[in-house]
This record gives C-alpha cells, structure tokens and sequence, in this order.
C-alpha cells in the first residue's frame, strides 16, 4: 500500500479531474520572449514539468491588458498570444498533467518604466516598495479591466487550458481593491467589504459568460496579508463564500503581498507546510476544494495536511524546480531519490527580481536550461577522478556516474560536505544540512569510489589512470595582517561552525558577509555576548532579502551588536581594537575570523600532465554555492560529449 494514498489519489475542480493531489502553482520565471509570447526556453521548462508526475500545471502570470504589460511576463490580452499559449497547453498535456493559466493585472505592483504607460489601481496609493503612484481607476476603466479578465479567460479556453485562475492575492489588483490596505475608494466599489469584492464577483461574472458553466475557475487568495490595516484570515473567512457563490469552483490559499513578500515566497527560515493552517480555515466556509500552498517540499506533510482535512489540494511549486520528476519518484516508491528545495530562494526568487535573469534552481541548474543541460549517458565507460567532497565535487561525481562513469572520489578530510556541510549548521539551515546528506547517500547509492582521509597527490590519481579530472577542492579561510592575529583566541568561522564549544563568552566577529552573520546567529543562539564588526557599510550582502529580514529578527532577539564601518586594528589579550573615533576597544574572550577565503587549487598545473582537468566551484573562484552546483553541471554534463554547453 502507498504510503501517499490520498496525495496520488484522483480528486476533481468543478468538473475537471485530477489524477492527484499536487498542482504546480503559477511562478514567475522571466523565461518568455520580450513582447510577452511564449519562448522555447518556457516550452521546455514545461514540458519537463508536465511529465513529473503533478496533478496539475499552472502557468506563471500573464497580463490580460496592455496596463499590465511588460517585458517581465505572458501577455493574453491579444488573440495574438494564443497559438503561443496553445503550444504550453499542448505540450502539458502530453506530459499527462492537466493546464491551468493565471489571469493576473499587477495594478499599483508595478512600474510605468515596466508597462511603459501609466500604471492604475483602486486608488491613489503608492505600493511600498513599487514607489510609484497610480492612477485611480474611474469606472470606464474598472468596466474595460472587468472585459479584459473576462476576454483572456475566453483565451485561454481556446488555447486548449483545462482552467483558469483568477490571481487575487498577493496585493495585486484584484487584491488591492479587496482590502482596505490599498482601496480607499468612497463609491460603490471602496467601503464596506462587499463593496470592496464587487470587482473581483464581477470579474468572475464577465469570466462565466465567455467560459460557459462548466469550465472550471479557480481564485487564488491570501487568507492574510500580513501588513498593518491588511486583510486578515476574519476578512478572507468571508470573502471566500462570496467567492465561491459568483462562480469559483476552488480557492487556492496562499499569503501576503509586495510589503510582506518573504511570506509570499517563503525562505527556510519559515516551518514546511507553516501556511496550512489558512487554508483549513477557509476549508470551514466553503464547499468547493481548497488549494494548500507555502513550504511544503515534502510528500510526508502534504499527506498529512490531506489527512487532517486542512486542504483538498497541495500546490507544490519551487519543489518542482529543484525536482521536476519528484511527484513520479515519490508515487513509485524512490522517496530517497527525491530532492528537497531547500528554499534559499537563490536561484529562482532572487536571480529573477534582483539580478533580472529567467529563474533557476541553485540544486538544478537544468532548470529554464533543459535543452543545454541535457542529461546524456556516456557511450563507452570512462574513468572520472573528483578531488574535494564539497557540494560541487558531490555533484559532479554523482552527475558522472548517473551517466555512466566510472568516478573516484578524492577527499582529503574525514568527512564529505565541505562548506555546505558548515553551512547547514545554523538550526534556521536545516534544509541544506539535508541536502548534504541527500547528496551523501546518493553517492553511497551509485557505487561511487570515496576515498576519505585521502589527499589527492599526482602518484595516488595517476594511478586511477583517469580520462578526465575534475578538481573541486574549495577554498580555505584568510586572516586580516594586524597584530594579534596569532593568538590562540583567534579562531576561524569555519571551525567554530564545526565546533562552536570553542569560543568564550564574549565573542568579536570580524567580518559581516554570510559566513559571519550566520556564525553570529549560532553564537547568540547559544547565550554568547556578540559584536560583529564590519568595515564596509552593509552586512550579508549575498544573502536575500526575505532570508536576511528574519536572520536579522534572530539577531535581535540574541542581542547580536552589529558595528558598521569598523575596522579590525589589533587583537589584544583582553579584546580587540578597532579604527573608529569612540569606543575602538571591544572586550572579548574570543575573536572569530570571516572576512573572506582565497581558492585552493595548487594541484591543477601538476595534474595536467595526467589527463585534462576541469577546474570548479570555490577552486576555480571564491563565490556562492549557486556557481558550485552551476558548474559542476555544466562540467559533469558535458564530459565526453562533442558539443559544449552553454554558460550562464
């Protein structure tokens, strides 16, 4: 008997049947072409998708007038995206996933630099964090919006999408004039709260119309909004029947909006399955299905948030970056092939709003590249040596024998993980110390040749007699040049990581990037009295916003002081000195060193009259863990193949 046996159990919306319980909600991916159609790069994206087993796959976003429009999204607002979009439905479909597509305008959530036009909302408010005014909607305009959701609905129907789903959540426009947190209007369509649902029941009136009775609609809400004067789970308790009344056939549960954005795209730092709770809630006034959402990256809480009654449905979304194919390696009993997301939102949320590139995966860089990482099975065996048991040796070992090598890991320590084994040490970091162990037992599993206790020399991998070496031996830790530094109080972040029972009761951290903060948070957990000192003006700078917003709450909470702009002068035996106009003495029993690493790649030059060498991660360039498992891809990947990948 499945030990998932309501997960993969068949349930229906409206009248369309699901062959399970997992959806893939909408995400933004930034993987569309510039004027709003479909690209191969999403098509592929999908096509992958739909054939991982889900119930169900949303399609991201797509704007369903111009006011909206942008080179940040799907455009619907035009027949013209249809053979676009019927080519997504399409190619969903014979993955053997149901399609769904998000009807979204952003209303104030954007900016005119975006749409290249004035952007509207309700009222006059600016978003928080968007800045920009807009301008308030007059009911021309509210009739023409109401059409326009209605017009791209009829669509997506043509295009061949099972359903549709209304985005009311997340403070766009429906949203937005839903709560009194950004709808101050005094007309029928501002006040009380139903007159503030007036524009999404219409909206889901002009939907029925052009769809038909049978065609199935879903609405995504945030039960609550998280921000002062917000819709809170009371409100959405009663908006959601009035939902369901007009014509919704399912409500999908979700949280927050722009100002509250880390519960919308919830880091690890928040509980798996911590949104559950809502959707239960909404559960007890509707009699539609209900749609879970928020952390759940494990079929182990999504069968019991089924199991309690809390939801009907479970939206699985960033897993499926990380994993696409973890719905049928669960439902076939590969539980432990499975890959976790271990929500650092590196390589999806932040790449795509801060750096501006399409969203990926820091675990599967394959992810929105799935034509240039394709996995390839070598023709003929060849021997792989991997020196350095770090996160991008462990995978390019475990990439290499999946494809058929035969692989000898080199690691020079007692233990595999490197730094992502330090890096899950902090308790809010649980996920990656799973990943590690995930990437551990696959290993093991494969039959992969570990040699630990084992530094690599030219005689010990020559005599693997291999075909191609791959040196992944990381980085070490630097100290700043100032006196002191020797002492026997000094110590580095890394062995404190690995051994915090070492430090004293009043500790100086020196340096304020990730490594520093995180070994503060795990000092302070523990009752020390801490300062980190920085000398630049900002801290954590790698680290994301919605991760680094909580990490800084814990800080707090510990009493960490925090000392920008402060150099290190000198390490004496009761403290340290530091170059500042006041208080340049700071007390301190203990002094932990994180102002950088240098990379460790001495043996390259040597191992190159061996057989031809690929340098990666930390060894190549001191950097983040997503250019680790980018590239230990890329180079695993395309070993022994005529064609060279693409980079980033």
């Amino acid at each position: 008997m499945s030990e998932f046996p309501i997960l993969f159990s068949p349930a229906k919306i409206g009248t369309l049947e699901l062959k399970n319980r997992l959806i893939m909600p909408a995400m933004g991916t930034g993987m569309q072409n510039k004027d709003g159609t479909v690209s191969d790069r999403l098509y592929h994206y999908h096509r992958v998708r739909g054939a991982g087993g889900t119930g169900m796959i949303t399609v991201e976003i797509v704007a369903v007038h111009r006011t909206t429009a942008g080179p940040t999204g799907l455009g619907i607002y035009d027949d013209k995206f249809i053979p676009g979009l019927k080519r997504l439905a399409d190619v969903i479909h014979e993955g053997g996933a149901k399609a769904c597509v998000q009807l979204w305008h952003a209303g104030r959530q954007t900016n005119s630099t975006v749409t290249g036009m004035p952007i509207i909302g309700p009222s006059a408010i600016p978003c928080p964090l968007c800045q920009e005014e807009p301008e308030m909607m007059d009911k021309k305009m509210i009739q023409e919006i109401v059409e326009s959701y209605g017009d791209a609905a009829r669509r997506a129907k043509e295009a061949g999408f099972d359903c549709i789903e209304l985005h009311g959540a997340h403070g766009y426009l429906i949203a937005q004039f839903m709560s009194a947190y950004s709808n101050k209007r005094t007309d029928e369509y501002g006040g009380s709260l139903e007159n503030r649902a007036r524009f999404a029941l219409e909206i889901i009136e002009n939907v029925r119309q052009k769809v038909g009775p049978d065609y199935p609609i879903l609405y995504r809400l945030s039960g609550e909004e998280r921000v002062e004067g917000g819709l809170t789970i009371e409100d959405s308790k009663k908006i959601a029947p009035l939902l369901v009344k007009q014509g919704a056939d399912c409500i999908h549960v979700s949280v927050g909006v722009y100002e509250s954005l880390r519960y919308v795209v919830p880091p690890m730092d928040l509980d798996r399955g911590f949104n559950a709770w809502a959707a239960e809630e909404i559960k007890k006034v509707v009699d539609v299905p209900v749609v879970a959402v928020g952390r759940i990256n494990d079929p182990y809480v999504a069968e019991e948030i089924l199991k309690q009654g809390k939801a009907d449905f479970i939206a699985v979304g960033r897993s499926l970056l990380a994993d696409p194919q973890w719905p049928n390696k669960v439902q076939k009993g590969q539980y432990e092939e499975m890959r976790h997301c271990i929500a650092c939102n590196q390589g999806c949320v932040d790449r795509l709003l801060l750096e501006g590139r399409h969203a990926s995966c820091i675990l599967n860089p394959a992810c929105g590249r799935e034509e240039e990482f394709a996995f390839e099975p070598v023709t003929e065996s060849k021997k792989v040596v991997v020196i350095g048991g770090g996160p991008a040796g462990m995978e390019a070992a475990r990439i290499a024998k999946d494809r058929g090598c035969e692989v000898t890991l080199f690691e020079a320590t007692d233990k595999l993980g490197g730094q992502w084994r330090l890096a899950g040490k902090p308790r809010k970091k649980y996920e990656i110390a799973g990943d590690v162990e995930w990437l551990i037992n696959c290993l093991f599993r494969r039959g992969v040749d570990i040699r630990l206790n084992t530094p690599a020399t030219k005689e010990n991998v020559q005599a693997e007699k291999p075909d191609v070496i791959i040196l992944a031996t990381g980085s070490k830790s630097v100290k700043p040049q100032v006196e002191g530094i020797d002492s026997p109080k000094v110590l580095l972040a890394h062995d404190v990581l690995e051994d915090p029972s070492k430090v004293g009761q009043k500790v100086v951290i020196v340096g304020g990037g990730a490594t520093g903060m995180e070994t503060a948070e795990v000092l302070g957990e523990m009752g020390k009295d801490v300062t980190v000192i920085e000398a630049m003006e900002d801290i954590a700078k790698t680290i994301g916003p919605a991760r680094k917003d909580f990490l800084m709450e814990r800080l707090r909470q510990y009493q960490v002081n925090l000392r920008l702009q402060t150099k290190l002068k000198r390490v004496t035996n009761t403290g340290v000195e530091v170059c500042c106009e006041e208080n340049n003495y700071i007390p301190a029993d203990s002094v932990v060193i994180a102002v950088g690493v240098t990379s460790v790649n001495h043996l390259e030059e040597e191992l190159k009259t061996i057989a031809p060498v690929k340098v990666i991660g930390d060894a190549k360039e001191p950097r983040t863990a997503m250019n680790a498992f980018y590239e230990a891809n890329e180079v695993a990947r395309s070993l022994f193949l005529e064609k060279e990948l693409a980079g980033v």
